[in-house]
């Protein structure tokens, strides 16, 4: 292993001997898991334990963020350790320039560029950022508690949400120095479509965006591991339904479309789709024709070609998997490029929405319990978990004792706890 001439905490050693990377350091993880227990040993046969392993979140000096992998916790350890070989096993590729080990990621981009050192090492200077995990001074700031609020929406959004003032009861933001660490987590970056010009909508309803999402790992409560989204191309609005297998498809758009028809007056004219089966059977073209809709089918391999309800989805999915229908509720509250100064709902009703009825998903609440619905002895509430909002105003509550799903609009809520 290397034997640095010198040890500075932001230094990082890029070693062909280790077979992980390795630090010392318990605060610079993210999201750390204590569970990892091994032995590693070192060129001078000493031997130490392993004490846990998770991601380490560094800055390049140009500013750019960096996501280290699987990095083994060693306490005392006095040397941060970047394993080529793991770079490798990850698909990175090494290039050797001039007194410089170049590393790229998969798309080619260059990572990290390490100078050679004069006792012939390579190290690089990462800084540690540091993240910011849900906790009771977290929810005391009102930035980081609308951050949860709004599905983890990045601050940049938020910021602007407040400043061109697209909704209500909404306070003031401040974009903090800490990252949130499930955002690091659960949000991976996504490649930008090329700027594909299809059918613009002039009138809400003039062009709907569809896609399938699924199947789903693990199925909701119903059973269900598929989910549709329709996304209308002017307001940007989103309709989400839960499905059990991509045949259901058909069966909701029919109900879909009976719906927003009835609320808007106005006939869909355009609907976008890819090629999936589900969009595609004779039924489904015969009941589009019959209803005087054009159905665009994407071309073969061109996803961008339907890339406003991929991305739709995509983003819905990154907000938090188990929280679909909540999550596209608040979606409809959040800014789109198309938009400009206006969020979703507004485009859709006319009127600015108000936020000051959202929580944060799935912290603990109590539901006051009717006189009428107990005896004399019993509590006057019962602990819940919020799960998700309700367009007649209440709260979608959900009790893990007995599996039951109920809505109410007398709730206290605990934002800084989670059902335990």
């Amino acid at each position: 292993h290397t034997n640095p001439e010198s040890y500075n905490n932001e230094e990082w050693y890029i070693d062909s001997g280790c077979s992980n990377h390795m630090n010392g350091h318990r605060d610079w993880f993210v999201n750390f898991d204590p569970k990892e227990k091994s032995t590693v040993k070192f060129a001078d046969s000493r031997a130490t334990q392993v004490k846990g392993s998770r991601n380490v979140l560094v800055k390049r000096e140009d500013g750019r963020q960096i996501v280290i992998t699987k990095v083994l916790y060693v306490p005392g350890m006095t040397t941060n350790l970047i394993s080529l070989g793991q770079l490798l096993e990850k698909g990175c590729s090494v290039n050797s320039v001039k007194g410089f080990l170049e590393i790229y990621d998969k798309a080619k981009r260059l990572v990290m560029k390490a100078p050679l050192a004069k006792n012939r090492t390579f190290k690089v200077s990462l800084n540690t950022i540091e993240s910011q995990c849900l906790s009771a001074s977290m929810l005391s700031d009102d930035s980081w508690l609308w951050h949860l609020r709004l599905g983890h929406l990045n601050f940049r959004d938020l910021s602007l949400l407040k400043s061109k003032e697209m909704l209500t009861g909404l306070p003031s933001i401040k974009i903090p120095k800490k990252i949130c660490d499930n955002c690091l987590i659960n949000k991976q970056p996504r490649n930008s479509f090329s700027n594909f010009t299809a059918s613009k909508a002039s009138e809400i309803l003039h062009v709907f965006y569809s896609d399938v999402c699924g199947p789903i790992d693990t199925p909701s409560l119903g059973g269900n591991r598929y989910f549709v989204s329709f996304v209308d191309d002017l307001s940007r609005k989103v309709w989400l339904y839960l499905i059990k297998a991509k045949s259901d498809e058909f069966r909701i758009f029919k109900d879909f479309k009976a719906l927003v028809e009835k609320q808007s007056g106005k006939c869909i004219k355009i609907l976008r789709t890819d090629g999936g089966g589900e969009f595609t059977s004779g039924e489904f073209e015969g009941f589009c024709k019959e209803h005087g809709i054009v159905h665009e089918v994407t071309a073969p391999y061109t996803p961008q070609h339907n890339g406003i309800a991929e991305r739709r989805n995509r983003t819905i999915l990154n907000m938090v998997r188990s929280m679909l229908r909540t999550a596209v509720y608040v979606l409809n509250r959040c800014p789109t490029k198309r938009l400009g100064s206006m969020v979703p709902e507004e485009a859709w009703l006319g009127s600015k929405p108000s936020v000051k009825h959202l929580r944060i998903f799935g912290s603990l609440c109590y539901r006051h319990v009717p006189d009428q619905r107990r005896k004399k002895l019993d509590d006057k509430s019962e602990a819940m978990i919020f799960v998700g909002y309700n367009s007649t105003g209440s709260y979608k509550l959900f009790n893990p004792k007995n599996q039951q799903v109920l809505f109410s609009r007398d709730v206290y809520f605990d934002e800084s706890s989670s059902w335990a």
